[in-house]
């Protein structure tokens, strides 16, 4: 698992909160392609360039997808995006969770949670890494974690 995106400040669950309700009401009144420029923005994507997507053959399919945004995510980080501890401690299969050690303070926060509620799961922090790592710091990290010679952090 690389960098769950559960978040357990007090400021990042309001916003999950609100962030959930505004979809609802986007999706509500069928303002589908509004709903997905939501999500964009909520991931970080600029404005300028949610506007020229806007514009682009590949808006419609997402558009067409927008009312699964509510439910997957909800489904996923919950109604309010917190580490889900009692999920979590229901793991019973080794786990390897990660985060990136050049990526948001919070990924790491929420690696060591999960790691410490999951049984059997090591902690790995992956030197250098953002939320996007490069496939080859990757795999010699799972190679060695599925041959059983992943490590601890």
């Amino acid at each position: 698992m690389y960098e769950a995106p559960y978040n357990d400040a007090s400021e990042a669950k309001l916003a999950w909160r609100a962030y959930i309700q505004h979809l609802t009401a986007l999706l509500a009144a069928d303002r589908r392609g509004d709903a997905v420029a939501l999500f964009m923005e909520l991931v970080g994507t600029p404005t300028d360039q949610i506007e020229a997507m806007r514009h682009t053959p590949a808006w419609l399919p997402l558009e067409a997808i927008a009312p699964t945004l509510a439910y997957d995510h909800t489904a996923i980080l919950g109604n309010d995006g917190a580490v889900p501890i009692e999920r979590a401690a229901q793991v019973r299969v080794p786990t390897l969770v990660m985060n990136g050690g050049a990526s948001y303070p919070f990924m790491y926060e929420t690696a060591r949670a999960l790691s410490k509620v999951i049984p059997h799961a090591q902690l790995r922090t992956l030197e250098g890494q953002g939320h996007g790592l490069a496939d080859d710091i990757l795999a010699p990290v799972l190679r060695a974690f599925f041959l059983g010679g992943g490590s601890s952090n």
